[in-house]
């Protein structure tokens, strides 16, 4: 009887997992410029970031996948850390509404919802009505499992075995929690513990003291998969998650001293024991909210505090949010973010550095340079990654050619980067000498070095505004590089017909910086190419 009753509650369990999957999964496809759009434009102060987690997470009906995206929006600088705190709070609230729909024991229409949803998720020619019938099939599916835990688990509770598990459990609030806290972290939601609690409470196995410690437990819980999610982003993102660690940590110890007084609000709202714990869970999300929705300011303060920034740039991948690569035209923008941050890299970390002269030069100024060489390289890297993972099922022609575009642009940066090491190596090897180029050579230097970058910096705009006019003046401005080159050499030439000191013992590194600015405008010629198709 034991085995039958755990491998029924299991498999219900499973099948309510199963649907929370296809809903979020469904709901994110579909919406996703719309959930991106709300995060990103309502979010003006703490109440608006307040409604907008509570509408985004009603959408995908789970706060972690809401709190997730708001990791990656905060990577990204399109949110800052303030903005965000705001928005974690709301989307606890809407991630109450699923167990609010369980309480009414829809399960009898599940299969109904599986049907209807199956029919645009087979025969529909449309992306988007296939994510919403698979959608709608998630909906059937945790309404079904959560019909399947309550059968299942009406027997556990003649068991004497199980029941003093429970009791045993019951007995000590604070371990409840714990256990849920775990269980939560593992299945990465908080819905299917509290519909769990909610199905042992209603077959009488487990006491509504004892449930909403296993809310709390879960509120808790969920906190973990902003976590996991922030390891792969930057300090900011992972000052998100702990906020969101922080928030959910302060309401669990100030409702479990208080169990007696929480447990007698939850019976106040309702004759039925299930819905009594589906409030419990709204009540500790809503009265944490307006607690906390206060301290926001301070919060974000004690999480920079916490974790301080970075000295410098860090070596992740802001822009490239890895649960959109399904949804082609968010995907394809976020890789042009993460490029033209490349582009940054390069013109003001990398540019600035390489030309100084040795009595400015910065100490280890190679190895800085080496660092930034290598943030390129593991962006291209990840960019080449996430592009292969958007299926081409779902581009269209355009956006196919687009995605070739971009990853020869990311080419390009990470090769500029190459080349910019190389060019710190020609000056450490001036910087060992001691030897400076004369003033005239020197001046040469940095007027063509000038010219290349103009160029890179137009090219680098013109990608950001697809403006195919200013590629071409890039293009057409490749011969004068070239007469420049032509002219440099000549003039360096004559000086060593001269026996010009400076220039015969930097002849070598002369010529090489020149054959490298020529390399850098090459590289900015072929992003022009990119931007106006010719791949």
């Amino acid at each position: 009887m034991l085995f039958i009753s755990v491998t029924a509650l299991m498999g219900g369990l499973a099948l309510f997992l199963l649907g929370m999957h296809l809903i979020t999964d469904g709901l994110h496809k579909a919406a996703a410029r719309q959930v991106q759009y709300i995060l990103g434009h309502v979010t003006r102060n703490r109440f608006y970031g307040m409604l907008a987690g509570l509408l985004v997470t009603i959408i995908l009906q789970t706060s972690a996948v809401t709190t997730v995206l708001l990791v990656g929006f905060v990577s990204a600088g399109l949110m800052n850390l303030s903005q965000a705190l705001g928005v974690i709070l709301g989307a606890a609230i809407g991630s109450t509404l699923t167990p609010q729909l369980i309480a009414f024991n829809l399960g009898d229409y599940a299969l109904w919802a599986v049907v209807a949803g199956l029919i645009p998720y087979l025969f529909s020619k449309r992306l988007r009505w296939r994510h919403l019938g698979e959608a709608v099939i998630g909906f059937g599916l945790i309404f079904y499992g959560a019909g399947v835990m309550g059968q299942a688990a009406a027997p556990l509770k003649s068991l004497p075995e199980f029941i003093a598990l429970l009791d045993r459990l019951a007995s000590f609030p604070w371990l409840m929690a714990g256990v849920a806290t775990l269980f939560t972290a593992l299945v990465q939601a908080s819905t299917p513990t509290v519909v769990l609690a909610m199905t042992l409470a209603s077959q009488g196995s487990l006491s509504l003291p004892s449930a909403l410690a296993m809310v709390l437990g879960a509120n808790l819980g969920t906190t973990a998969t902003a976590f996991i999610s922030s390891l792969a982003h930057s300090r900011e993102a992972k000052r998100v998650a702990l906020v969101h660690f922080l928030f959910k940590l302060g309401g669990v110890f100030i409702f479990l001293p208080l169990l007696n007084l929480y447990t007698w609000l939850a019976e106040t709202t309702s004759p039925d024991i299930a819905r009594q714990v589906a409030n419990g869970h709204t009540l500790f999300n809503v009265i944490n909210m307006l607690i906390f929705i206060w301290f926001t300011p301070w919060m974000g303060r004690l999480a920079t505090r916490i974790l301080p920034d970075a000295p410098e740039e860090e070596k992740v991948a802001k822009y490239l949010d890895s649960t959109v690569v399904e949804v082609p035209e968010v995907a394809l923008t976020n890789v042009v973010r993460e490029l033209l941050r490349m582009a940054n890299v390069i013109n003001r970390e990398m540019f600035p550095r390489v030309m100084q002269p040795l009595a400015a030069r910065e100490v280890d100024l190679l190895e800085k340079l080496k660092g930034l060489d290598n943030l390129l390289d593991y962006l291209y890297h990840a960019i080449a990654r996430y592009l292969i993972r958007i299926p081409e099922t779902n581009l269209s022609e355009e956006q196919s050619i687009l995605k070739i575009k971009l990853l020869y642009i990311a080419s390009d940066l990470e090769h500029i980067g190459d080349v910019l090491v190389e060019m710190a190596h020609q000056w450490q090897k001036i910087e060992t000498t001691g030897v400076e180029f004369s003033p005239q050579g020197q001046t040469e230097l940095h007027e063509m070095f000038e010219k290349v970058r103009e160029n890179f910096n137009a090219a680098v705009e013109a990608f950001a505004t697809n403006d195919e006019g200013a590629a071409v003046q890039i293009i057409r401005r490749h011969p004068e590089i070239l007469r420049l080159e032509k002219d440099l050499r000549c003039s360096h030439f004559q000086r060593l017909q001269q026996e010009n000191r400076l220039s015969l013992e930097t002849t070598s590194v002369h010529m090489e910086l020149i054959n490298q600015f020529l390399r850098l405008n090459l590289h900015s010629v072929s992003i022009a190419q990119a931007v106006m198709g010719i791949i």
